[in-house]
């Protein structure tokens, strides 16, 4: 009964971006009993702040950790990391896109956006009702530490494609690459977009690239 209140406390603290306070809560329950839950938990801690300095090898840990302890929900575990990516890349995307609004409205320059298709979130959610106490979370990035507002528009660009190319190498060296859950995830596509000021509203489809989170995208962003 204590691990189910201090699971969905700290769940909570997730979702409002109390990172610390969800890690300590999480680590109780863990410490108290061998919990695929808790350490699942940690992993979202991980993977919610890749943009203020933490690593997939740091989330794939924590998963790895919750697998061994579990090693019957392994698809339901994988399910949830992978979901939860898709999660954070939409959240990336809509970042990317707001500073890009304000871009547009200060200079008028011509620029680039990005958009990410070919997934059904929830779907993809619909595999992980092992985690009930992260049912909470939902597809609209709560929880996710943003990038630091002071980035110009061409380091935050640069930030966020290396994010989405360090979340998929690591999906990819470490998750079942048969699954339903990866291959849904497998067919996202990033389309780039050239925009030219906030009044034409003109959008021209440049490139769209599947499952390419790859280092040649920021070269298509600039094409």
């Amino acid at each position: 009964m204590l691990d189910n209140l201090e699971l969905y406390l700290a769940t909570a603290a997730l979702n409002n971006k109390k990172y610390q306070a969800a890690a300590e809560l999480y680590m109780k329950v863990a410490a108290r009993n061998d919990s695929a839950e808790a350490w699942v938990g940690m992993g979202l801690i991980q993977l919610y702040q890749l943009a203020i300095g933490r690593t997939m090898d740091e989330v794939i840990f924590c998963f790895d950790k919750a697998k061994s302890i579990s090693p019957n929900l392994q698809t339901a575990i994988e399910a949830k990391l992978i979901g939860s990516c898709q999660i954070l890349l939409n959240a990336y995307v809509s970042f990317f896109n707001e500073a890009l609004k304000q871009q547009i409205h200060e200079n008028k320059k011509l620029t680039t956006a990005l958009l990410l298709t070919g997934n059904n979130l929830q779907g993809l959610q619909s595999h992980c009702n092992e985690f009930s106490s992260f049912a909470g979370l939902g597809i609209e990035g709560a929880g996710v530490a943003p990038f630091k507002k002071a980035l110009s528009m061409d380091k935050l660009q640069k930030e966020i494609l290396l994010r989405f190319h360090e979340i998929e190498n690591a999906l990819r060296m470490n998750m079942d690459l048969t699954s339903k859950t990866f291959l849904a995830f497998a067919q996202m596509e990033i389309t780039v977009l050239k925009i030219e000021g906030i009044q034409k509203q003109e959008r021209i489809k440049n490139k769209s690239i599947k499952s390419a989170i790859t280092k040649n995208i920021l070269v298509a962003s600039q094409g």
